[in-house]
């Protein structure tokens, strides 16, 4: 993981998500929309509309401090086309890249992990099977480290 002064750089580490808009839908580099979401998300944005309404209410300078572009924020439709084109695996192994160095090191794996596992239930009976999740989580940083699902 690349990192300069200012630490180490999410849109590196989102720079191998491979882009699934058609070339005509690519007025921003996707990894500055996978970033941005991902830091409204961490910024408390828990929908797709808190996400949109997130980038459109940041400052110049905030939003240029990373490196992302100033170019309007894309709409709901596009984010909810973008994240379920998504390459989840690629995208999930871009985090855990960046994530360890962006929190100083707090991100190593430590010796106090916490399994939780979810049984979501299905819809329509037996014709929308429900989804199991196992996560494992890092107790001291609250950082889930791997997560599985089964459909």
């Amino acid at each position: 993981m690349q990192t300069d002064e200012r630490g180490p750089s999410l849109l590196r580490a989102l720079a191998e998500v491979p882009d699934p808009r058609s070339r005509h839908g690519r007025r921003q580099p996707f990894a500055a929309v996978l970033a941005r979401a991902t830091v409204a998300l961490l910024c408390g944005a828990r929908r797709r509309y808190a996400s949109a309404q997130w980038g459109r209410e940041q400052p110049e300078a905030v939003v240029r401090t990373r490196g992302l572009t100033r170019q309007p924020t894309r709409s709901v439709a596009t984010l909810q086309r973008v994240f379920k084109a998504l390459d989840v695996d690629v995208f999930e192994r871009g985090l855990a890249q960046w994530v360890p160095a962006a929190v100083g090191g707090r991100g190593e794996a430590s010796a106090g992990m916490a399994l939780d596992g979810k049984a979501l239930r299905g819809i329509h009976g037996e014709q929308v099977p429900g989804v199991g999740l196992v996560a494992a989580d890092d107790v001291p940083t609250g950082l889930v480290r791997a997560q599985k699902s089964s459909y």
